[in-house]
């Protein structure tokens, strides 16, 4: 009897240490939840932060400031020459295309200048480099503003610049006794301050590089400017002696000024001068 109740009893605590035991099996369940939340926090914050900021910034600053200080200086015109004051050119103008080499010299008058186109025949035995000489100062003349424009012509009688290579003895016969021991010589008629004839000598019996600077001064002479100059060394017009091969910046400046549409042939100094100083800057 002890025995048969002594084994109810184990079995009972058997079953009762079987019940307890089958309360540890669910823990396994619950630990795969865990790692899910663990990898969607490094995701949500880090991403979304970083690119707001900083590249707002550098873009908006620098390239507004240095554009709107470039333009402040005005532009000069294109006769302006760096260092050379207006007034200058004013003195320089008066001189050379107010005056007249063979009277009233010094006493400012009115600009003479063509204002008909200029046909221009020539005479005698020219070299290849005194018509290259001769073309290319023309081929420039025709690029000035309001030049009426100068064109070799064919027919002598049609020609209103007759230019003539010749010696000294033809250009004495052609031009009179008055420009004994010139190597060139330039005469020009005018009515109303408007040149409409010119005649021009150009000695061979010199040397072409001498040649090729009294082409250039008589035809310059014989557009108007007449007075050679006694300011600017370093002018085609010197009235000194010099042998110049090409125009200088200032000999051109003069001629686009003499031809500039703002001044008129017949303008005095004190017209001149007033329109000089505006268009020169």
């Amino acid at each position: 009897m002890f025995k048969k109740l002594l084994a109810i009893i184990l079995a009972l605590l058997m079953v009762c240490l079987a019940a307890c035991g089958g309360t540890d099996v669910p823990e396994p369940t619950e630990s795969p939840t865990q790692p899910t939340q663990l990898q969607t926090i490094p995701v949500t914050d880090p991403p979304t932060e970083a690119p707001t900021a900083p590249p707002t910034q550098p873009p908006t600053d620098p390239p507004t400031q240095p554009p709107t200080e470039a333009p402040t200086l005005p532009p000069h015109s294109a006769l302006y020459i760096p260092g050379l004051d207006v007034e200058d050119v004013i003195l320089y103008f008066n001189e050379v295309a107010l005056d007249a080499e063979s009277f009233d010299s010094g006493d400012p008058s009115r600009l003479q200048r063509w204002a008909t186109p200029i046909f221009y025949h020539v005479y005698g035995e020219p070299t290849d480099q005194d018509l290259a000489v001769l073309e290319d100062f023309v081929a420039w003349l025709n690029t000035i503003l309001s030049f009426p424009g100068m064109y070799e012509i064919d027919d002598p009688a049609a020609a209103n610049m007759r230019i003539y290579f010749t010696d000294q003895d033809g250009l004495l016969d052609i031009m009179g006794s008055d420009f004994t021991g010139l190597d060139g010589a330039v005469t020009y008629w005018y009515d109303n301050d408007e040149i409409y004839d010119c005649t021009i000598c150009i000695r061979t019996d010199i040397g072409q590089y001498v040649r090729n600077s009294v082409i250039l001064e008589e035809i310059y002479n014989g557009l108007g400017p007449i007075q050679d100059t006694s300011l600017r060394e370093d002018s085609l017009i010197y009235s000194g002696y010099s042998e110049p091969q090409e125009l200088t910046e200032i000999d051109e400046l003069l001629l686009r000024l003499v031809y500039h549409p703002d001044l008129k042939s017949g303008m005095d100094s004190v017209e001149c001068s007033e329109i000089i100083r505006q268009v020169y800057y």
